[in-house]
Parts: C-alpha cells; sequence; structure tokens
C-alpha cells in the first residue's frame, strides 16, 4: 500500500490530481486507513499508470473514461476495434510532435553552426 505522497511523487502529479482522478472514477476503490488517509494498491497505480500516459499523450478525461472502460471489459471484436482507432490516433498525434520537434532541432543545430562559425572567425582576426 502506498501514500497520497509516495504516489504523487513517483507519478509527478499532485495530490489535488490523484483526488480528481478518483473523483472521475479513473482511480477506482481506493482504501482508507485508520485515520481516513488514502492509500493506493498495486491495482490503483496500475491505473494510474494508464490514466498519466494517456493525459500525456493527449487524451481527454472522457476519453480515458472510455478507454479505461474497453481495458477493463474488452468485451468484443468492435470494442477492441474502438480502443485500437484510439491508440492508433494517439500514435499519430505523437508522431506529429516528434516530428514538430525534430524541426526544432534542426532549427536549433543550424543556428548553433552558423553562431560557432561566426565566433571563430571573430578568434581568427
Amino acid at each position: 500500500m502506498y501514500s497520497i505522497k509516495e504516489v504523487s511523487k513517483k507519478f509527478e502529479v499532485s495530490y489535488d490530481t490523484l483526488r480528481y482522478y478518483e473523483k472521475e472514477n479513473l482511480l477506482t476503490n481506493v482504501q482508507r486507513d485508520n485515520n481516513n488517509r488514502r492509500i493506493y494498491s498495486d491495482n490503483n497505480l496500475d491505473e494510474l499508470s494508464k490514466v498519466v500516459h494517456l493525459r500525456q499523450l493527449g487524451a481527454t478525461i472522457s476519453e480515458i473514461k472510455r478507454m479505461m472502460q474497453l481495458f477493463n471489459e474488452k468485451i468484443d471484436v468492435d470494442s477492441y476495434d474502438e480502443g485500437i482507432a484510439f491508440l492508433k490516433r494517439l500514435n499519430e498525434g505523437l508522431n506529429q510532435k516528434i516530428a514538430s520537434i525534430e524541426s526544432q532541432k534542426a532549427f536549433l543545430h543550424e543556428k548553433i553552426t552558423r553562431f560557432t562559425n561566426e565566433r571563430n572567425k571573430l578568434d581568427g582576426m
């Protein structure tokens, strides 16, 4: 069992965020100790890991709720198809972010090279 402080630190989320995820039923069956403090199980950490990853990928709370249903139910082919389509959309968004970052890196590399060359010319004077 883990305290809210331990979980907050491990996943780099605030206490308020953890409480919000619980309120939104993204974290289920969070227990309380004798002092009414939240204690998180390994299952809660598994749920939170999914939520945090999906949020970092740009998923909304409602999309995460739907995905959590799919992760937990795995009812039929249509459910899998829906989950696969959603994950592919997230993957495409991530690919676009990567392309943007690569473009920014190229820009920085070009500027560093240019400034280094200009600086070296000043050294040679």
